[in-house]
């Protein structure tokens, strides 16, 4: 599909073209990623994460605790607003997620965390 359109504040034309590529409007967390990814933040998270999880349809704890992560950085203050995250493809793919937990899971795993847990993972950070 091409459409032209006129700016708003010109008289220039646009043209318009429909991709078939995932796009994103939170692009910007791209550099976020980068930069976890440089601090070795999902190797450190993996090994030091004291919840595993055995169900063949289970995501990964690490995973969860990022799409977490990644919704506050997003601008999430429930964790309902998680669910706008679910959607995203473009954003799947700049994590490498196969599929984005739900609230409940992200809030279930809260719940596996008490005192000593979180003692447990956060020293070794």
């Amino acid at each position: 599909m091409h459409r032209k359109i006129t700016l708003l504040w010109g008289e220039k034309k646009v043209v318009l073209h429909q991709t078939p590529r995932a796009v994103t409007p939170f692009g910007g967390l791209s550099v976020f990623i980068e930069f976890l990814g440089k601090i070795g933040f999902a190797q450190q998270i993996r090994e030091h994460l004291p919840v595993h999880l055995k169900s063949p349809n289970v995501i990964d704890p690490a995973q969860t605790l990022t799409a977490f992560l990644m919704s506050v950085v997003a601008g999430a203050r429930r964790f309902a607003h998680t669910t706008l995250l679910r959607a995203d493809r473009a954003l799947h793919g700049l994590l490498g997620m196969k599929r984005f937990p739900t609230d409940d899971t992200i809030r279930n795993l809260f719940k596996r965390f008490r005192q000593g847990r979180v003692v447990q993972f956060f020293e070794p950070l």
